[in-house]
């Protein structure tokens, strides 16, 4: 059987992941989610890789690389580090609460769960926040 499936019961998708029942976070639960930088930095990190998976290393360099682009700064290892440290204690955590990331501490990696309704908005923030190329 596989680890991913989605049902729908009539109030809202539910997935079933690793065996257990997660719900599609409500609108208000996924704004939250999105009105922080840091946090919608790594979803589009997380949306953009094949298979959802990153090391919280790699997760920190990228996200440090979009918050320089919109300042017109340089990434420096401090910045690496705090956005590292944040991901780690706030922001992972928190889209773990969420059912929108696995994030397994111990192994330092991150899982994105696929959410189509974030993905839509995440699109249009992306859109309005990518650097000009």
């Amino acid at each position: 059987m596989d680890n991913d499936s989605v049902r729908s019961n009539g109030e809202g998708d539910h997935a079933l992941r690793n065996g257990r029942a997660v719900r599609t976070p409500s609108f208000d639960s996924l704004f939250d989610l999105l009105s922080e930088r840091r946090r919608r930095y790594a979803l589009y990190v997380l949306v953009g890789t094949d298979d959802g998976l990153a090391d919280v290393e790699t997760l920190a360099d990228e996200v440090a690389m979009w918050e320089a682009r919109a300042n017109d700064a340089t990434v420096t290892d401090s910045l690496r580090t705090t956005v590292a440290e944040e991901l780690r204690n706030v922001h992972l955590p928190r889209l773990a609460d969420a059912d929108v990331v696995e994030y397994d501490a111990r192994s330092d990696v991150v899982r994105y769960w696929h959410q189509p309704t974030l993905e839509e908005y995440l699109e249009h923030t992306h859109y309005k926040e990518r650097p000009d190329e």
